[in-house]
């Protein structure tokens, strides 16, 4: 607005007159009114930055030994200007703001690729590792852009969590930066534009099949005509593929869109106050330790100790780091280090906090030990769920315990793994069998923490050849156990409710549970959560008998398997399919006759 740049103004002139020794009109108390009224005024980025630029060369001076010094002065002044965005203390703790937004950022990066990983044709993980390396080319001028692969191609191995793992941080990294951000959209629109290059020939083949098609054939004419316009026209990618990339594109940006909104928002005013345990500045100074908060910033120079949540925390200076001691763990920090280096996980007997550092600026941030507990279990309910489709009689199930027999060194027993040893699954009920897949399940976790990922897959791979099953079948349960064991998914924060609705997305929901009956909603059908008179929590389902949930339960519905999982009274419900079980035969086919099976 025009006042404010008026205001400005009048600032810059009187800033200029104190630098030149002129006393400026309205006296030194009046520019110190007008400094502090204008670092807290809503300006424009032009006009903040050229209060910037006159607030810098006042503080230079005020800090600069007086070349002048007039009669008649007072002695020092006890007013002590608030803290700008220019200072070690507001710059701490903006760099400690981007951090932890770094750090919920990288979980959410990792939840989304692995939910794009449970898709059978991968879409949104093409989309995402093409946009990443697309942004890390826009950095080196000359290079060119990649077009996004076809679904399975063999040197993706999207299966493999650590793959999509590295995907996620290095999206969570490019994010870190104004320039990789912008890199990033860029890449995402183009590839929204042109998911990959056009065939010389595309439109010459669309042409002649639409002609083909209005001829006055018979059917069985009529496509011996295009298969051998085809034929004559081979094309390397499939122009179909186009609006499924788009709008995998679409939701890619869409999903990331909260997560950029997230970032915070550079400020003026520095700190707020009280919220620095014995900071630099006596407005952003904290009295005492806040126990009921989930973090705690400290000036470490400014003390060597403190108590908090129950912890005794203690630090001092190793050279340039500094080591810092939180109960029994002790860990040394880099303010050196690069930007997302400067975390630390603390691992503590019944809770673990993340350590930041800014200079001499620390962040402690609680971790929920509850929400780590309930991922690894919703992981496992996942791999469980796996097992128990009875698609090629049971073939998953059986795949496992081939998998177990492989990795335990011995030879397989393959007489014990017909499709008619699987009978005695389809005649269990719900609860045995799935006690006999969850035990399944355990067994191979502590037999993969025992082997490397390449000697695990290659089991995997192995059981499934001998039973027929094409490695796809393979490389899906071997993903979902890797992450169960290494990288377990992050539930959202659960809210009290009695109401919960559920679709097909595979994505879980969190509730807290209370004296009320929890009704969830899975299609049609209707599924209620209640404590009874013992105490136990009783899942009850129209047709089925009541089932105790004590941390972990997949059911199998007509729509899809409902998975619940509970710690405490923190309860995480999602639906999912059933994957496609593909046989060996698959094997012959294309890539593209691979990606429409599935």
């Amino acid at each position: 607005m025009e006042f404010w740049l008026e205001l400005v103004e009048l600032y810059e002139y009187k800033v200029q007159d104190l630098m030149e020794g002129r006393v400026p009109r309205g006296g030194r108390r009046g520019l110190a009114l007008l400094r502090d009224e204008l670092l807290r005024a809503p300006l424009e980025p032009p006009l903040q930055r050229r209060l910037m630029e006159a607030d810098r060369a006042y503080r230079l001076h005020q800090g600069a030994p007086a070349q002048h010094p007039r009669p008649g002065h007072g002695g020092q002044s006890t007013w002590t200007a608030p803290p700008t965005a220019d200072s070690d203390e507001s710059r701490a703790w903006e760099e400690l703001q981007l951090l932890q937004w770094h750090q919920r950022a990288s979980v959410q990066t990792r939840e989304l690729t692995l939910r794009w990983q449970r898709e059978p044709e991968f879409a949104h993980l093409r989309v995402l590792y093409t946009v990443i390396e697309n942004a890390e080319r826009l950095a080196r001028p000359g290079t060119q852009p990649l077009a996004v692969p076809p679904a399975h191609d063999a040197l993706m191995d999207l299966h493999d969590p650590e793959v999509t793992g590295r995907l996620a941080a290095a999206l969570s990294l490019l994010l870190l930066t104004e320039d990789g951000r912008a890199r990033v959209r860029a890449a995402l629109s183009a590839v929204h534009a042109e998911p990959f290059p056009r065939h010389p020939d595309e439109d010459v083949l669309a042409a002649r099949i639409t002609a083909a098609e209005r001829e006055p054939l018979s059917f069985e004419a009529r496509e011996a005509l295009i298969r051998a316009l085809r034929a004559e026209y081979p094309l390397p990618r499939d122009p179909r593929e186009r609006p499924a990339i788009r709008a995998a594109a679409r939701h890619v940006a869409q999903l990331l869109d909260p997560i950029l909104d997230a970032l915070p928002k550079p400020t003026l005013n520095g700190a707020p106050q009280g919220s620095i345990l014995f900071a630099q500045h006596p407005g952003s100074a904290m009295r005492v330790p806040d126990d009921g908060a989930e973090r705690l910033t400290v000036y470490l120079r400014g003390g060597g100790s403190t108590r908090w949540r129950g912890l005794n925390i203690e630090w001092q200076p190793i050279g340039p780091n500094w080591q810092v001691q939180v109960g029994p763990q002790l860990t040394l920090l880099r303010p050196g280090a690069p930007l997302p280096d400067r975390a630390q996980l603390l691992k503590l007997p019944d809770q673990q906090l993340r350590a930041l550092i800014s200079g001499a600026h620390m962040t402690l941030v609680v971790e929920s030990q509850t929400a780590l507990e309930l991922g690894r279990r919703a992981s496992t309910a996942r791999a469980t769920a796996l097992l128990l489709n009875p698609a090629v009689d049971f073939a998953v199930l059986r795949l496992a315990r081939a998998a177990a027999q492989v990795m335990r060194g011995g030879a397989l027993q393959l007489d014990k793994l017909t499709p008619d040893s699987a009978r005695k699954y389809g005649d269990a009920t719900p609860d045995v069998l799935l006690s006999f897949a969850r035990k399944g399940v355990e067994t191979l976790l502590a037999r993969l923490a025992r082997l490397s990922t390449d000697e695990a897959a290659q089991a995997f791979r192995r059981a499934a050849q001998a039973l027929g099953l094409h490695r796809v079948v393979a490389d899906r349960l071997h993903a979902a156990l890797h992450i169960a064991l290494h990288d377990p998914e992050t539930l959202p924060p659960g809210k009290p409710g009695t109401q919960l609705e559920l679709t097909e997305t595979g994505t879980f929901s969190s509730v807290v549970l209370q004296d009320e009956p929890l009704f969830i909603q899975v299609g049609a059908r209707g599924v209620t959560v209640r404590w009874d008179y013992k105490g136990e929590l009783v899942v009850m389902m129209p047709g089925l008998a009541p089932m105790v949930l004590h941390d972990l339960l997949v059911a199998r519905l007509p729509v899809g398997n409902l998975l619940l999982v509970r710690h405490g009274s923190w309860l995480g419900a999602a639906l999912t399919g059933d994957l496609p079980v593909v046989t060996l035969e698959a094997a012959e086919l294309s890539t593209e006759d691979i990606r429409v099976t599935n």
